[in-house]
């Protein structure tokens, strides 16, 4: 029972985290259309690409958990 339960609460952070990232990304996103100083500029762009392979990484681990996010399974 608590073996299940523990996956539970890791799969919840799991997909708490895939949340965050997808609003950090808006925002850094948002930012990065909005900078015109080149080294700014360039930041979000590293930035971006950080967040996006951290969402790979916990779309991949929701996939191998079968986690569905809201009504749409991942994967």
């Amino acid at each position: 029972m608590k073996e299940k339960e523990a996956l539970m609460d890791e799969g919840e952070k799991i997909l708490e985290a895939i949340r965050r990232i997808q609003i950090q990304l808006e925002c850094v996103r948002q930012s990065f259309e909005d900078a015109t100083d080149d080294a700014l500029i360039d930041s979000y762009i590293y930035e971006i690409i950080a967040l996006q392979k951290k969402y790979e990484y916990f779309l991949k681990a929701a996939k191998e958990m079968g986690l569905t996010f809201g009504y749409q399974k991942i994967g």
